[in-house]
């Protein structure tokens, strides 16, 4: 255990270290990598990455999250996202009986669909297609109560004749208590470079992201919290706009508001909570502040950063519904269905005490 705790930490260190060389400023490109891959992280808030499960595409999440719960399991995920473009992610996972590790490839693919083609004066000439794409390939394994795991992704984008492509990866390591309901992790996502650009000029920009998190359920509450903390690699994730935040000084001069400490630390945390109603059956609740702030109109905020949705296991198929909002009256959802091409999903009790088993 002593060994896999300084396997674990050195693990950090040396993912800190190397995710600090990559920039934090400026746009990033194929931000689509952000997207939540699964209904249930659609559903508990986008970003949280100790919440396990059956579904392989987890791993694109973490790829800490890959132990034998996912061995023999395929899944598809699909999302209409804005401006009727479309998300669909496929994964599959399986283990290697040798090492005792887990493994794990999946597709993601944002459609953007077919527009139409002008020339400098507006007319129509033709039509051309653009997308964004992925394809990763996992693998995890548990030494003790640690799970370290990587992915290594090629990713890229494509609008009419230009092209973008680039290499990414993501590391992550995951705790889970032996007896208790309790999972902590850690993991550096996107870090990599582009190759090219569509300009032809070479541009390391990828949305890098570090975060670290927990999952837990109290004992004899039927509710498991996560809590989870993004984009560590860039402290203040605000957006001033000072045509929006203003205040005036003593002369009457307009100036840019201020943005409290409390704020900018706000904007990293996402919560979630699955409720255990039944072992084949939850509901799940999201709160993520950045998307709030950032999506909120100035009136009003409604519903902008909250998530809901629900999850139905049947027989040897699961199925996953997630709903975000965005603004007032708009968002998006995702529909999972992760299936075992055997003999039915396992039941993993290893790291569960008696009094959490009958809701796993």
């Amino acid at each position: 255990m002593r060994q896999a705790g300084l396997c674990f930490l050195v693990f950090i260190l040396l993912s800190v270290t190397a995710s600090s060389a990559q920039p934090t400023g400026g746009r990033s490109r194929l931000d689509f990598l952000q997207l939540p891959a699964q209904a249930k992280s659609t559903a508990l808030g986008a970003n949280h990455f100790t919440v396990s499960g059956h579904d392989p595409a987890l791993f694109l999440q973490s790829p800490a999250l890959l132990d034998s719960n996912m061995a023999d399991n395929v899944s598809l995920n699909l999302m209409p996202y804005l401006a009727d473009t479309k998300f669909v992610n496929l994964a599959y996972g399986n283990r290697i009986k040798r090492t005792g590790g887990t493994w794990a490839v999946g597709l993601q693919y944002l459609n953007y669909g077919t527009m139409q083609q002008t020339d400098d004066i507006g007319n129509v000439i033709g039509e051309f297609r653009a997308a964004d794409y992925g394809l990763s390939a996992g693998y995890g394994n548990t030494i003790g109560a640690f799970t370290l795991g990587g992915t290594a992704k090629l990713v890229g984008s494509s609008i009419e004749s230009y092209t973008v492509w680039g290499l990414a990866m993501d590391w992550g390591g995951v705790f889970r208590h032996p007896r208790e309901d309790l999972t902590i992790g850690f993991v550096v996502k996107n870090l990599g470079f582009l190759k090219q650009n569509f300009s032809g000029i070479s541009d390391p920009i990828l949305p890098l992201d570090i975060r670290a998190g927990v999952t837990f359920k109290p004992l004899y509450m039927p509710v498991r919290f996560s809590f989870t903390a993004h984009h560590l690699n860039k402290f203040d994730m605000v957006y001033n706009d000072p045509n929006l935040f203003f205040t005036y000084d003593t002369n009457g001069n307009k100036i840019p508001k201020n943005v409290g400490l409390a704020e900018k630390l706000g904007r990293h945390l996402s919560l979630g909570a699955e409720i255990l109603l039944h072992p084949s059956f939850r509901l799940l609740l999201g709160y993520d502040h950045l998307r709030r702030q950032e999506l909120r109109l100035t009136d009003r905020g409604a519903l902008a950063g909250f998530s809901f949705g629900a999850w139905l296991r049947v027989k040897k198929f699961e199925i996953g519904y997630g709903r975000a909002q965005y603004t007032p009256g708009f968002g998006s959802s995702s529909l999972s269905i992760v299936m075992n091409l055997k003999n039915g999903f396992t039941k993993d009790y290893k790291n569960q005490p008696v009094k959490n088993r009958n809701i796993n």
